[in-house]
């Protein structure tokens, strides 16, 4: 029991250490983090930094945990942010045709400004890849299993997002969800190159209709008529029913995986004992 403590215990110690430098560093005057793309490779370099330290003290190296160059590297995230664009481009699509919301052109928009904006979205996805399904999420996974892994790593998940400002039950249902998603993803594609093509992908889409940044925004997400109490009430509804159904999916994958594998185990095992 004590091992197992120790062993979470240096698990978490990498995410919990991550978060509270960032939220040092965003409490300092640093004109270089929220510079156009910067922080986000500031911050890429300290969560490797942090990665490599956690595995040199474990005596292992960055493949062990799914984060290397490989051929397919290219393909795996074209494919994670082709699944990205798809499934978020399908969300927004329900919520525009089942509410009072329209997609509108923002005429003051620079698409090639708006393209170079988004380039900042690749270091910051696989910076929260890196730390929160790297090392913490394979450690915990072949220590303790993919539920624990699962749960625990979504809540620091959504705890790095509470920061920001938004309440901790809305980033549960938002970021603490997907967090499920990345997790299953980057265990079945067995590395980190689909969930942050995936990743990189939902905050692309988001960033495009201005719920990012309306500066940046080439479209806008905008009421056709007066917003009253019940047309909002029925947009979260709608909204929050979507997210149950992301909710749902990561649920039935990762259950599906668990027991996937414990068959695999037991056919194993069970071919050995005839040997």
């Amino acid at each position: 029991m004590k091992n197992n403590f120790i062993q979470l215990f240096r698990a978490l110690l990498l995410p919990f250490s991550f978060i509270i430098i960032l939220i040092i560093l965003n409490a300092l005057p640093f004109i270089l983090l929220t510079t156009y793309g910067l922080g986000g490779i500031v911050m890429t370099i300290v969560a490797l930094l942090l990665t490599y330290l956690a595995l040199k003290k474990d005596e292992k190296k960055f493949k062990d945990i799914g984060l290397k160059f490989e051929n397919k590297t290219p393909i795996r995230f074209t494919f994670g942010f082709f699944i990205g664009i798809l499934i978020t481009s399908l969300m927004f699509a329900i919520i525009i045709n089942t509410t009072s919301i329209e997609l509108n052109y923002n005429t003051n928009s620079n698409v090639l400004s708006v393209l170079f904006w988004l380039l900042a979205f690749l270091p910051l996805a696989f910076m929260e890849e890196i730390i929160f399904r790297g090392y913490s999420f394979t450690k915990i996974t072949n220590k303790f299993g993919i539920w624990p892994a699962q749960i625990i790593m979504g809540l620091f998940f959504t705890w790095y997002h509470d920061f920001t400002g938004a309440t901790f039950l809305n980033q549960l249902l938002g970021p603490g969800i997907w967090a499920i998603i990345y997790g299953i993803s980057a265990i079945w594609s067995k590395g980190l190159a689909f969930p942050t093509g995936l990743h990189m992908a939902i905050n692309v889409v988001i960033a495009l209709v201005g719920q990012k940044d309306e500066r940046h925004a080439i479209w806008n997400l905008e009421y056709t008529t007066d917003v009253s109490l019940e047309l909002r009430e029925h947009t979260d509804y709608i909204g929050l029913i979507m997210q149950l159904c992301v909710l749902a999916l990561g649920i039935i994958l990762t259950e599906y995986y668990r027991r996937s594998q414990l068959k695999l185990n037991q056919k194993i095992k069970t071919d050995e004992s005839f040997h």
